[in-house]
């Protein structure tokens, strides 16, 4: 009887923490393309055309960002002419390797939100000195579930970002 009892007890130590865990949720679990980020910008193109903002060159790189996530996205942007992309995406840009000047960015005063749907992307340009050589432009952007029922930004969410690398134009 004292060996069922002792049994019991341990198989009970055993399997109870095993039956009450949750499935754990791993980051690939919640991508649509499993080897790519959740959130990436990617290259399309570069081109002449006529400067967007006073100071700026002709030159523009087209990016995409893309959500690759199985829930929505949602960054800062505005509308911009069609031959600029979808839209204008609202940016920072930071040196990532050795030193030197990085330009301001110009851009509207105001900023509209961005909800991008699971598995969607929108190309956007940017001025090709914002994207020189140890430059990186990065875009901060919120999950769904960080929105506020209104639409509106939570700021005690965190923060997300995610970067594009002038080494990561083709040909530099």
């Amino acid at each position: 009887m004292k060996f069922k009892i002792q049994l019991v007890i341990i198989l009970a130590v055993c399997l109870i923490p095993c039956l009450a865990q949750k499935r754990e949720i791993r980051s690939s679990d919640v991508r649509i393309i499993k080897n790519l980020p959740n959130v990436y910008l990617s290259f399309e193109r570069e081109g002449k055309i006529e400067s967007l903002y006073e100071g700026e060159s002709n030159k523009r790189v087209w990016l995409r960002f893309h959500n690759n996530s199985k829930w929505k996205v949602m960054f800062c942007s505005n509308p911009v002419p069609k031959e600029y992309g979808e839209t204008e995406a609202d940016y920072e840009i930071e040196r990532y390797k050795g030193s030197g000047e990085i330009p301001g960015t110009k851009s509207s005063d105001t900023c509209g939100y961005l909800l991008l749907n699971s598995g969607k992307s929108v190309l956007f340009s940017v001025p090709k000195e914002h994207l020189t050589k140890g430059l990186a432009i990065k875009i901060q952007f919120r999950y769904g579930w960080e929105i506020e029922p209104d639409g509106s930004d939570n700021l005690l969410e965190p923060k997300h970002y995610v970067f594009f690398y002038s080494e990561d134009i083709p040909g530099k």
